[in-house]
């Protein structure tokens, strides 16, 4: 299967890109083209040929690797594909419908990436797909076209990657998410009680006794951000905007016995967010305030924190100043675990920037994160 026409046409992208492996190459000029003409006969005068090198590659690739005709079937699949997915008689397979290889649930996405491919030049999507021996196994597919010199459709490269570790990894996380969220619901319910049942033959604590609850059942509802997923579906997240968000996470930490408001919003722009970076936010904002809470601005009777943020081009900011607290000396000498997770979350998931400013009269922290890891694509 591995010789005929199209293989020999075939020239094979195999270099990962930004869209993964097998991504459609811009057609450079003549002039700088790999297979130009005196560069192929360079190469067949040493000890390789460009179609020896080609097949090669393509033999050696730990991949899957399986060609398609334009109508997507089944022309070529390298030895990863066959012992992996395929018999090793690669005259079975031969000719097939590549969707037809795919569970009934995935039929559907498969159809509609070879029709995106075909359209755009280049789709991805991960799914499950049995094994040879019927063995679950989760891939990440990267679909690209495949043009002669005419610029003409020949085919269709499909190469997919065994991601089945990953995939389980992060199920289990998102299981651990879920567990940790149900025992701390169960705990805030559990003090909850108990302050019920403590205060209940003592009418003077009551009204102290009801405040405790309810910063107990807001800090409740602000740890869910922190742990919830997406698949917990009985339980979906408030609406998805900047606002929403910051107003949910700092109740607790509002003191509602204050005469006058310990914490307050700015020019928040009320801008809707990513699912995939609210838990990051969030996690940002409730470390914010926890340390505010036990060092800063809202550790004493009077200080206060403000929160502006602002959208720009391509860029969110947001201010944390706090003012009121215990006067600062100096920055602190060592760095704590929760101040390295926040670095890492504004850094890492949110690709952004922060900065400590340790003024004395308090901390004024700034963030600024690029638009479209934050904020919705039909938003921006």
């Amino acid at each position: 299967m591995a010789t005929g026409p199209l293989w020999d046409r075939l020239s094979l992208a195999l270099s990962p890109g930004l869209n993964g492996y097998g991504s459609p190459q811009r057609r450079l000029p003549p002039q700088h083209r790999l297979f130009d003409p005196s560069t192929i006969e360079a190469v067949r005068r040493g000890p390789w040929s460009v179609e020896i090198l080609s097949r090669c590659i393509v033999e050696a690739s730990p991949d899957c690797i399986e060609v398609l005709d334009p109508q997507g079937n089944l022309q070529f699949a390298n030895p990863t594909a066959l012992q992996q997915l395929r018999s090793s008689n690669t005259a079975e397979n031969e000719g097939e419908s590549w969707a037809l290889s795919w569970p009934d649930e995935a039929r559907a996405t498969v159809l509609e990436m070879l029709e995106a491919v075909r359209d755009t030049g280049v789709a991805r999507f991960s799914h499950w797909r049995p094994g040879i021996f019927g063995e679950a196994r989760y891939w990440d597919i990267t679909l690209s076209r495949m043009l002669d010199d005419d610029g003409d459709l020949i085919g269709l490269l499909a190469v997919s990657r065994d991601i089945t570790a990953l995939a389980q990894a992060q199920t289990h996380s998102v299981l651990c998410s879920l567990e940790l969220s149900h025992r701390l619901k169960n705990v805030f319910a559990l003090v909850n009680g108990l302050v019920t049942l403590s205060a209940r033959n003592v009418p003077v604590v009551q009204p102290y006794a009801r405040t405790l609850r309810d910063r107990f059942t807001n800090l409740g509802r602000a740890l869910e951000y922190l742990h919830a997923s997406s698949q917990d579906k009985a339980e979906p997240r408030p609406v998805q905007t900047m606002q929403a968000l910051l107003r949910t996470l700092l109740m607790p930490f509002e003191d509602v016995s204050s005469a006058h408001r310990r914490i307050r919003l700015f020019d928040v722009a009320d801008i809707p967010i990513r699912d995939t970076s609210v838990t990051s936010l969030a996690l940002i904002i409730h470390e914010l305030a926890t340390n505010a809470v036990k060092y800063g601005a809202l550790s004493g009777d009077i200080g206060t924190v403000s929160l502006r943020c602002r959208r720009y081009d391509k860029r969110i900011s947001l201010v944390w100043c706090g003012r009121g607290g215990p006067l600062i000396a100096q920055p602190p000498e060592h760095v704590g675990f929760g101040a390295t997770l926040v670095q890492r979350s504004v850094s890492g998931q949110l690709g952004g920037k922060i900065a400590y400013h340790w003024e004395p009269e308090g901390l004024r922290v700034l963030i600024s994160m690029p638009t479209d890891l934050l904020v919705q694509a039909d938003a921006t």
